[in-house]
């Protein structure tokens, strides 16, 4: 995985990162333990519009949260200050009222707009994609992978709701999410796993050309244009990927992104 030094403040003394800041997530416990849950996710489009309507719930299997004592993840939630928990590691997941509305054929704006909230985006396979930055125990800006274990899918909850970091493709397609498979065919573009809160569709880690996309084949909000299908058309167009190296999906938003009511603001 990419260098944690890359990006916000590295965790050199978590045994998952090494000498140089670099990330072995072989080395990282997950969050263990498996709950079910029923997804509710309703997409509708207008002229103008793509309305995201659902519980936030992701129609896979997450981790066990709140985090079980005596498992590996475990100590490591536990350090880290929850407001209205007693820490991190009691935080569950549970459903929230999800309904936000985004451009339906976005455009590129002159400039990029920087994330000021938690939501970046939303999965079809329920759950929604979280701004890369997290705080540890010192209330220090950090890359989430660098800071936490996360479950299998590279998810868990912030204030309840269930989001994604990382390269977390890991689970989507696994049931209803539109997504055909969970990274596309080796010889074949990723397929389309949510959108961002800017309108654009996010794809998999896979370009054009069936290979994984590295960052230097994407500008600073990891994304680039080339021609994708979009509501069953071909066109040429703008979207983001999501890779194993920081940010690992949006980095900023191209279009005007809207707000999300109950995202909330700034790192978790």
């Amino acid at each position: 995985m990419r260098a944690a030094g890359t990006g916000p403040e590295g965790r050199p003394d978590r045994p998952w990162i090494d000498a140089h800041g670099v990330i072995d997530v072989l080395k990282r416990p997950f969050v263990s333990g498996t709950m079910h849950w029923h997804k509710d996710l309703k997409v509708t489009t207008s002229a103008t519009g793509r309305r995201f309507q659902g519980n936030g719930l992701p129609d896979h299997s997450t981790g066990r949260f709140p985090v079980q004592q005596g498992t590996p993840a475990y100590p490591y939630y536990a350090e880290i200050p929850a407001h209205g928990y007693p820490n991190a590691a009691a935080i569950p997941i549970e459903p929230w009222n999800l309904d936000v509305t985004v451009p339906r054929d976005p455009s590129v704006q002159a400039q990029p707009t920087c994330i000021d909230q938690l939501t970046t985006g939303m999965a079809l396979a329920g759950g929604t994609f979280h701004l890369e930055v997290a705080t540890d125990a010192e209330d220090r800006p950090v890359d989430p992978n660098a800071a936490l274990p996360l479950d299998r899918c590279w998810g868990h909850p912030y204030d309840t709701q269930y989001h994604y970091h990382g390269p977390s493709q890991a689970c989507f397609g696994s049931k209803s999410s539109s997504a055909a498979t969970n990274t596309g065919s080796r010889a074949r573009h990723s397929p389309l796993v949510g959108y961002a809160i800017d309108g654009f569709g996010v794809f998999g880690p896979r370009g054009e050309d069936g290979k994984i996309v590295k960052n230097s084949d994407l500008d600073v909000c990891h994304g680039h244009t080339h021609a994708i299908t979009w509501d069953g058309r071909k066109v040429v167009m703008y979207h983001y990927h999501l890779n194993g190296e920081y940010p690992y999906s949006v980095g900023c938003f191209r279009g005007k992104p809207v707000t999300v009511p109950g995202s909330g603001h700034g790192w978790h």
